[in-house]
């Protein structure tokens, strides 16, 4: 089992909220989805949203008419948050991925591993990397001072550290780590070899491929959608 977390967000990524899918994206979560067999095998499929939670009905009906099947999207209470004052977490992203990401965990058996999908808009590799570092056993003091350094706020860091501590220790179950150059700048120098940096989702298909985890013919699909939209 391969389980994808696709972090979404309001402005440029995979469902955005003008209802247009980034060129590419739809063909690509299709063959996700379906696996690299000869018959389809339903691969979980969850995605977490920095966008507010007025916006599910918007969303998922999207990727229903896309024909995009998925597991779960985490939405984040943007309008809970502004009613409480704390308008600042409306930006913080880490603790929240980090947090969904280990609700979902749970939800999946001990043996899954996971492909994560993101964006070089915030710290999307560094999340992914710490979640597979926590799901192999970093706790305690330790994580704290890992979470301090990455600027999440004592309360956040407090809830992160009883969330990991119901985490059940498993090898770290990330093997693959795609990020999607958005922002414009320049790749950040990489020392995990399991990230890969794409321009575009047809970079994240050959990779994919070499992987095993798409047929190459789902390559194909995704250049087509690039051709036509991109």
């Amino acid at each position: 089992n391969v389980a994808h977390s696709f972090p979404t967000r309001r402005s440029s990524d995979l469902m955005a909220v003008d209802k247009r899918a980034v060129p590419g994206a739809v063909p690509l979560l299709r063959a996700l989805r379906r696996g690299p067999g000869e018959r389809s095998v339903l691969v979980p499929l969850y995605f977490v949203s920095g966008s507010p939670r007025e916006l599910r009905p918007i969303i998922e009906r999207k990727m229903t008419l896309d024909g995009v099947e998925f597991d779960g999207i985490t939405f984040k209470d943007q309008w809970g948050l502004a009613k409480r004052g704390q308008l600042k977490a409306i930006k913080r992203q880490i603790a929240y991925k980090l947090t969904a990401l280990l609700l979902y965990r749970a939800e999946l058996p001990s043996g899954a591993r996971w492909l994560m999908f993101g964006d070089d808009v915030e710290s999307d590799a560094v999340i992914f990397a710490l979640f597979g570092e926590i799901c192999a056993g970093l706790r305690g003091e330790r994580l704290d001072l890992r979470l301090a350094d990455l600027g999440v706020v004592s309360g956040d860091r407090a809830q992160l550290l009883e969330l990991a501590s119901l985490v059940p220790v498993t090898v770290d179950p990330v093997v693959g780590i795609f990020i999607r150059l958005a922002s414009g700048r320049a790749p950040a120098p990489v020392s995990d070899p399991r990230v890969v940096e794409c321009s575009t989702f047809l970079d994240a298909a050959h990779a994919l491929v070499q992987l095993g985890r798409l047929r190459p013919e789902d390559v194909e699909l995704v250049a087509r959608d690039l051709a036509l939209h991109g």
